[in-house]
């Protein structure tokens, strides 16, 4: 079933979230050059984070619209849906590396430190790096055999992006800026109801 045509005709989207993704690397790449002191809220830091974060619910979003046959054929939403999967993926390794160069000097203890002062326990930060690992594994998988990726058994899409979510809900909402609480809150509100229209 076609869906709308600005939804169909998704060329000049991807270009333009190419374009916005290197603009935004390049924006954060800049100011780490003019401010190099250290700083957990350092700008860097948070336009990567926060750029990452919606390119993750924009391509949750995408995914959760898109019918089955589209999946199996890499139809061109397909296509749009993994590019912004990639994308978010490349923008939390900028922003990690960021982060650790910006707020921690390079320093896993000092990472450490500061995750247990966010979260209780320094042992955690464990999880960010099977979050990541687990996105990339994603990623790769999507690239090197869409048809397998698209074929998977149920229960692994649901492990993969059950996981991914839990991490972010806590990242963005649990844990996240106030300021952007609520929004994210939000999202997820927005990605629960597609979910549901989708299991329906």
């Amino acid at each position: 079933m076609a869906g709308p045509r600005a939804v169909q005709s998704v060329g000049p989207w991807a270009a333009a979230v190419a374009a916005s993704w290197l603009a935004v690397a390049a924006a954060c790449a800049v100011l780490a050059v003019l401010d190099p002191e250290p700083d957990l809220r350092h700008p860097a830091v948070t336009i990567s984070a926060r750029y990452s974060v919606w390119a993750w619910f924009a391509a949750c979003g995408v995914m959760l619209v898109l019918w089955p046959g589209e999946w199996r054929e890499l139809g061109p939403r397909v296509r749009f849906a993994r590019l912004l999967w990639t994308l978010g993926l490349a923008m939390h390794v900028v922003h990690v590396l960021f982060a650790f160069g910006l707020a921690h000097r390079w320093s896993h203890a000092a990472a450490v430190e500061h995750v247990a002062a966010a979260g209780g326990f320094g042992w955690t930060i464990a999880v960010n790096y099977l979050f990541a690992a687990v996105w990339l594994a994603d990623v790769l998988w999507w690239w090197a055999n869409p048809a397998g990726h698209a074929t998977r058994p149920r229960r692994v899409g649901r492990a993969v992006h059950g996981f991914l979510a839990f991490v972010v809900f806590n990242a963005a909402v649990v844990f996240g800026p106030p300021g952007w609480r609520v929004v994210d809150a939000a999202l997820f509100g927005v990605l629960a109801v597609l979910w549901w229209r989708r299991t329906r």
